[in-house]
């Protein structure tokens, strides 16, 4: 069986496409790259990839090995005629034995010219489309064997799906590019709104309707006057900022020191300020404190208790000291 292709050395080329990350894909160059490296890997005089229309705006639609494959591809992507389009058409592989009599005159002009007289055309699918077609040119001499496009096989189909992995890219990235400026055109108009309506006391639908008629009359969108009364606010903010020195929120017990004159510490006491924060909850009993405001002892002065009958403390010989706790004897005692 003659070998038809370096088999490690197109596995190690379909093995590279697929590592690529798909957000590091340069798909010109990964294109480019691939058909560089084909001739030597397969064994043919030349490789075109051509495309429906440009996998990206910076590049092309046909990618190719050398000069030659390159003219060969433009002529039939321009014309729309050969084995390539037939191949887009189909989504079958055409093996062409001879390109010099190909039923585009132009082709068989050019394929003579150059000297690549045969061809293997692989289609190559994309999201289950085909939009694009590998194109093995071998000579007259050494024309490309059908089996050709069995061994490219795998890697037609990594680098379909590398393809397909960065349309896919493509397409989220730029949603999500759409989605972020909408969502940093609308901020500035929320802002602005949130900002009417806590500066004029009212709601949000009335602050948005009286930011549009600010705008209407100033003749300007209502986003470039929603932005400039958020900047409007952020530059004063940040004046008020700069002026504004540093400052001690906590409130100060006593006066900054004179000169000569020793600090006193905040948590010190200070006199009869402190008295009622210091003393216990009965020491208005004692005198220390004047009675509260709510006392009733405050408001009804007390009057002395007149002697009633039958009152046995009345009655009683205070000289006894046999008064009660109040008498002369029990004070004593209590105090002894």
């Amino acid at each position: 069986m003659q070998v038809l292709a370096n088999d490690p050395t197109l596995i190690g080329l379909a093995l590279q496409v697929g590592r690529t990350r798909t957000a590091q894909l340069d798909v010109g160059a990964l294109v480019s790259g691939v058909c560089g490296a084909l001739p030597m890997a397969v064994g043919v005089a030349g490789a075109v990839i051509v495309f429906t229309r440009a996998p990206d705006p910076l590049t092309g639609p046909v990618f190719a090995s050398d000069p030659a494959a390159n003219r060969l591809g433009e002529l039939q992507h321009r014309r729309a005629a050969g084995p390539v389009q037939e191949a887009i058409a189909t989504g079958c592989v055409v093996v062409t034995a001879d390109l010099t009599r190909s039923e585009s005159v132009e082709v068989a002009a050019v394929a003579a010219e150059t000297g690549l007289a045969s061809a293997v055309t692989v289609p190559i699918a994309l999201d289950g489309r085909t939009v694009a077609a590998l194109q093995l040119l071998g000579t007259g001499f050494r024309p490309v064997p059908g089996e050709l496009a069995e061994t490219v096989r795998p890697l037609v189909e990594a680098l379909s799906a590398r393809l397909s992995d960065a349309s896919g890219f493509g397409r989220l990235s730029a949603a999500v590019a759409r989605s972020t400026a909408a969502l940093e055109s609308g901020l500035p108009l929320a802002h602005a709104t949130g900002i009417l309506a806590e500066r004029y006391r009212t709601d949000v639908e009335e602050a948005g309707r009286f930011l549009a008629g600010a705008a209407a009359r100033a003749a300007l969108p209502v986003e470039v006057h929603a932005a400039a009364v958020v900047a409007e606010v952020g530059r004063r903010d940040g004046t008020v900022r700069r002026d504004a020195g540093p400052r001690d929120d906590m409130p100060t017990d006593t006066p900054p020191p004179v000169s000569g004159e020793v600090p006193v510490p905040r948590d010190a006491s200070t006199g009869r300020r402190h008295r009622r924060d210091d003393a216990g909850p009965l020491a208005w009993l004692a005198g220390d404190l004047p009675l509260p405001r709510h006392s009733r002892a405050r408001r009804e002065p007390r009057v002395p208790r007149r002697p009633e009958h039958g009152d046995a403390r009345a009655t009683a010989d205070t000289e006894d000291g046999d008064g009660g706790p109040g008498s002369p004897r029990h004070r004593r005692a209590d105090i002894s």
